[in-house]
Order: structure tokens, then C-alpha cells, then sequence
């Protein structure tokens, strides 16, 4: 897939090397003729979690913000099968976009879905941690 880097698709030596040089806070970009530019933050920031989910054995893919996902594409984000994300496709819960009979969702709907999804997930497990502890003190 065009945009993703896996971690054997460089040498763990060039990748601790990008990494050592990542720790000092700074990186320049060298130009074609000799002049240097500073690499902006943001920018820096993501090139160093890229570097770092690479060490972890993980592969890294960069889409465009907009990017269109297949079903498939999206479900396996959402870790969800495809006929549970065509309920939440159904119930509204994230748009669509149609390209000829096709269903297409953008990748930062999918985030934003996963997000809320991951929240809520997160907000039922302190409900059930406070109602366990709850009961505990009332057992007491």
C-alpha cells in the first residue's frame, strides 16, 4: 500500500541511528544547494512517533486527512466485521460517501468513530469500577 513503512523495509541500524538523532530536540532539512532549514515541530514530532512506532515492529502508514477507506478498510480500524459496521453505516453512526455503488468512508470519520468508541468504552469501565467499589464498602 502506497504511504506505509514497515519496519524490515530499513536496517535496524539506520533506524537507531534516526532515532539517536531524534533524541536532540532538533532536525534541519539539507536543500539541493547546501541550505538548511529547520524542521518544523509538528512535523519533527511526527516523523519521531513514525521512527519510534517503526522500533516497536510496528508499521506505520501516512494517509491524507481526507483519505477515502473501503468497508474492509475501515472495519479493520474500527476492529469491528464488516457486517457490524454496515449497522453503524445504517444507524448513521459515521457518514458515507458513495463512489459508484461503492460505500467509502473518510479515515478521519473512522478515527473520530474509534475515538468516541474507545471513550465510551473507557466511561462504562469507571462506571463498573465505581459501582464495584461501592458494593465492597457497602459489604463491609
Amino acid at each position: 500500500m502506497p504511504g506505509t513503512i514497515t519496519p524490515d523495509s530499513m536496517l535496524p541500524e539506520q533506524l537507531e541511528e534516526l532515532l539517536e538523532l531524534f533524541q536532540a530536540g532538533e532536525a534541519r532539512l539539507v536543500g539541493p544547494q547546501g541550505e538548511e532549514h529547520l524542521v518544523p515541530a509538528p512535523l519533527y514530532g511526527l516523523m519521531r512517533g513514525l521512527l519510534n512506532n517503526l522500533k516497536r515492529g510496528e508499521a506505520v502508514t501516512v494517509l491524507p486527512h481526507d483519505a477515502l477507506l473501503t468497508t474492509q478498510q475501515a472495519a479493520q480500524i474500527l476492529n469491528v466485521s464488516r457486517p457490524y459496521l454496515y449497522r453503524l453505516i445504517e444507524d448513521q453512526s459515521v457518514p458515507v460517501v458513495n463512489v459508484g455503488s461503492h460505500r467509502r468512508l473518510r479515515i478521519h470519520d473512522v478515527l473520530q468513530l474509534r475515538e468516541e468508541r474507545r471513550q465510551g468504552r473507557r466511561s462504562a469501565l469507571d462506571e463498573l469500577s465505581e459501582l464495584g467499589q461501592e458494593m465492597q464498602v457497602e459489604a463491609v
